[in-house]
């Protein structure tokens, strides 16, 4: 039987554990994989898990991605397409994709499309009344000061984010202790004096859309879930709340409650990860990615492959999942290997 061939582009450095958990399930029932990966960077990791790197195309979006997608496929005769970047683009040429023999694991475009900028997403669970941290969106130093100061008002930190923000580049958090001479004596952190933002806020003008909403400070969770267009069929909270390098597998009825909620109310599909928090003693969304998150691999320890699951509903349109052993603590730890970064071809068979 010929292997079944993947394209993953520009995925997350956690995916060469996706890929690995991919090739052990399909050898134990006696298939293979071929994986090709595309990403802007050769030394990005996951690339060392694939037969072949390649690099992945800047230039275009939309529908010019789209045609240079299927034309991908065609020449490296893909029958899998798992996307990171240009998944609207994707979920909105389906068809398209199907038609050319090529399966594509993304959820519907709706949902995608309101979880593509933190604002949107915000209005949308505040409208559906999910749980969110209470929340002020702003493009100029005014609407800052007029944020931050009702927030102080009410007895509550604070935090900036961008509305649009990929690995939580632009987090801060809103201290007006921040850049006295303590902090001279310790790592640099994510804290910023609000006075410090107000002035480079002046000096833009307007800027595109900045999040100041209130900061939580309890347990923070991250919820790995398989879903099956709008019914979540398995979710396995992580929480950084152990010990160092830890995380705990852990069951919580209210971190799972809202990651259902948001998957049924945006239809969202295969993996995907939503973040919690606690905070005055209720639990709140923070924020979904419709991706597998970095951490995946750390829910096999609760005794469910998610990233398999995944790939068989995809194939075959259902899948049975056990339900997830929780209660575990799993450490995390990094490993060094010597490579050879890719050169843009082929890495092994």
């Amino acid at each position: 039987m010929p292997p079944l061939r993947l394209w993953f582009n520009q995925a997350y450095r956690g995916t060469y554990h996706l890929v690995g958990q991919l090739r052990r399930r399909a050898a134990a029932q006696g298939g293979s994989l071929h994986v090709v990966g595309t990403h802007t960077a050769p030394s990005t990791p996951f690339l060392q898990a694939c037969d072949v790197a390649l690099p992945e195309r800047e230039d275009l979006v939309g529908e010019a991605w789209v045609e240079h997608a299927l034309a991908f496929c065609a020449e490296h005769r893909i029958d899998v397409l798992v996307p990171g970047r240009e998944r609207l683009a994707v979920a909105q040429a389906r068809e398209r994709f199907e038609a050319a023999g090529v399966r594509v694991m993304v959820g519907a475009p709706e949902g995608l499309r309101v979880l593509a900028d933190k604002a949107t997403a915000h209005a949308w669970a505040v409208e559906a009344g999910v749980p969110v941290p209470l929340t002020h969106v702003v493009t100029d130093a005014e609407g800052f000061r007029a944020a931050y100061d009702d927030l102080r008002a009410r007895g509550l930190r604070a935090c900036l984010k961008p509305a649009v923000d990929h690995g939580a580049k632009g987090f801060r958090v809103l201290d007006e202790g921040a850049g006295g001479w303590a902090d001279l004596q310790r790592l640099p952190d994510a804290r910023v004096h609000p006075d410090v933002v107000e002035r480079l806020l002046a000096g833009q003008g307007r800027v595109a859309p900045l999040l100041v909403a209130e900061l939580l400070e309890g347990d923070e969770l991250s919820v790995d879930v398989l879903a099956d267009d709008g019914e979540l069929l398995c979710a396995v909270p992580r929480s950084k709340g152990g010990p160092q390098w830890t995380r705990l597998l852990v069951d919580d009825p209210a971190a799972v409650e809202i990651a259902e909620r948001v998957v049924k109310g945006l239809r969202l599909g295969y993996l995907l990860n939503v973040q919690v928090r606690y905070g005055g003693g209720t639990c709140r969304l923070l924020e979904v990615n419709t991706r597998a998150a970095s951490g995946l691999f750390h829910s096999e320890h609760a005794g469910v492959d998610l990233g398999w699951a995944a790939l068989r509903l995809l194939l075959d349109g259902e899948v049975d999942v056990p339900a997830p052993r929780l209660g575990r603590t799993v450490l995390t730890y990094t490993a060094a290997m010597p490579v050879e970064l890719p050169a843009w071809g082929t890495l092994g068979a």
